[in-house]
């Protein structure tokens, strides 16, 4: 069973080292190789948004990024801006209705981040955001 955390600084030009070790990650635990672009695109713009939260609130907290498998990959990506707690549909609706939605790119971000996945769950509490993705093996 592979497990990696990787934590980034909430910079732009970090995004790239948490998409490369993702596709590394799926390449090994054997998802399809038509689905590890799925894999580096969902991350990368998870990652992004995380960073973007950071930085929009002035969190200096290093975006975590945990990554496990040995059959498929699941990824999660944690940013540091606490919300109120709530699970699936309700922690969505806090996202668009908060701050990260000033952009108006939330709901498009989420949308396309639950097409890109096999598994998508998102989080939300005092100690931050958490978007889970997975994808199984090839077969």
């Amino acid at each position: 069973m592979t497990h990696v955390r990787l934590d980034v600084a909430p910079h732009a030009a970090h995004v790239r080292v948490a998409r490369l070790v993702a596709v590394s990650l799926a390449r090994l635990g054997g998802v399809d190789e038509d689905e590890v672009e799925d894999v580096r695109l969902a991350v990368g713009e998870a990652c992004g948004r995380a960073v973007t939260a950071h930085l929009r609130h002035g969190v200096d907290a290093p975006v975590r990024l945990t990554f496990t498998g040995s059959h498929g990959l699941v990824a999660s990506v944690v940013d540091r801006v606490g919300l109120p707690p709530a699970h699936g549909h309700e922690a969505i609706d806090l996202l668009l209705a908060g701050a990260d939605a000033e952009s108006g790119d939330a709901a498009t971000l989420l949308v396309l981040l639950a097409g890109l996945a096999e598994r998508f769950e998102v989080r939300t509490g005092p100690a931050g955001t958490t978007i889970d993705l997975g994808w199984p093996t090839a077969g």
